[in-house]
C-alpha cells in the first residue's frame, strides 16, 4: 500500500524486479521499494529534467538504470517501506536481487503478452483516472486517454472477463496496483485489451522487462 507517497513507480520497478529474480533463482524475494524513494535520483537521459523523485514520482525504465548502477535492491525487510522521502540507508552487503537487463517491449500486445510469459511481471505505465472508481470486474471505458500518470504491474491476461459498461465479456489485461487490498479485485485491476481495445488508457504505451542476476548465494 503506497499510501499518499506518489511512490507507484518503485512498486511497479520492484514487482518486476522481484517477478525476473524468482524466475532466475528460484527465490521470492519481497524487494524494498523505500530504497529506490531515498537513494534513486537517474534521470531520463532523453529528458535530463525528468527525475526519480521519491514521493514526486519517477519512471521504471529509470529506476531500472539506478538499479544496476547501484548494484542491486534489498528486501523489504532489510529497508522497509515508511512511505514518505527519507534519508539513504542503502546498504551494498544487504543486496538480495540484481538486475542483469532490461528493456522497453513493443506497443504490440502479442509482443507484450509473450514478453509476460517469458519474463514474469512487467512494469507498465497506465491513465488511472478509471482507476479511481473501480470495484471490479473488466474495466472498458470508451473514452479514455494515453497520458500515463501510473505505474504498476502487469501480471496476467485473461480471454473473456464481463465489462460491466459493455454489458459483455472482453479479453482483459491483469494488473497488480499498489492501493493497498481493499482496493479493485483484491488489489488486482482488470482492463480490457484485444483489437477493439486500441491501447485502452495507454496500458500497451511504456512497458518495460527486466531479467535478473542469477546468484548462487545460499
Amino acid at each position: 500500500m503506497q499510501g499518499s507517497c506518489g511512490s507507484c513507480w518503485s512498486f511497479s520497478t520492484s514487482g518486476a524486479l522481484e517477478g525476473a529474480h524468482y524466475l532466475a533463482t528460484g527465490k521470492l524475494e519481497v524487494l524494498s521499494e523505500q530504497q529506490m524513494i531515498d537513494c534513486d535520483h537517474e534521470c531520463d537521459p532523453s529528458e535530463p529534467r525528468s527525475c526519480d523523485a521519491g514521493c514526486n514520482g519517477g519512471l521504471m525504465t529509470t529506476a531500472f538504470s539506478y538499479l544496476m548502477k547501484a548494484g542491486g535492491l534489498e528486501s523489504e525487510k532489510d529497508y522497509p517501506y515508511v512511505g514518505t522521502d527519507s534519508t539513504c540507508k542503502f546498504d551494498k552487503s544487504k543486496i538480495v536481487a540484481q538486475v542483469n537487463n532490461f528493456s522497453v517491449v513493443s506497443v504490440d500486445e502479442d509482443q507484450i503478452a509473450a514478453n509476460l510469459v517469458k519474463h514474469g511481471p512487467l512494469a507498465i505505465g497506465i491513465n488511472a483516472a478509471y482507476m479511481q472508481t473501480y470495484i471490479g470486474g473488466v474495466s472498458c471505458p470508451y473514452i479514455c486517454g494515453r497520458h500515463l500518470d501510473h505505474g504498476v504491474l502487469l501480471v496476467g491476461y485473461g480471454s473473456a472477463g464481463y465489462a460491466p459498461i459493455r454489458f459483455k465479456e472482453k479479453p482483459y489485461w491483469i494488473i497488480k496496483n499498489s492501493w493497498g487490498e481493499n482496493w479493485g479485485e483484491n488489489g488486482y485491476y482488470k482492463i480490457c485489451r484485444g483489437p477493439h481495445a486500441q491501447n485502452k488508457c495507454g496500458v500497451d504505451s511504456m512497458v518495460s522487462t527486466v531479467t535478473a542476476i542469477h546468484t548462487s548465494k545460499d
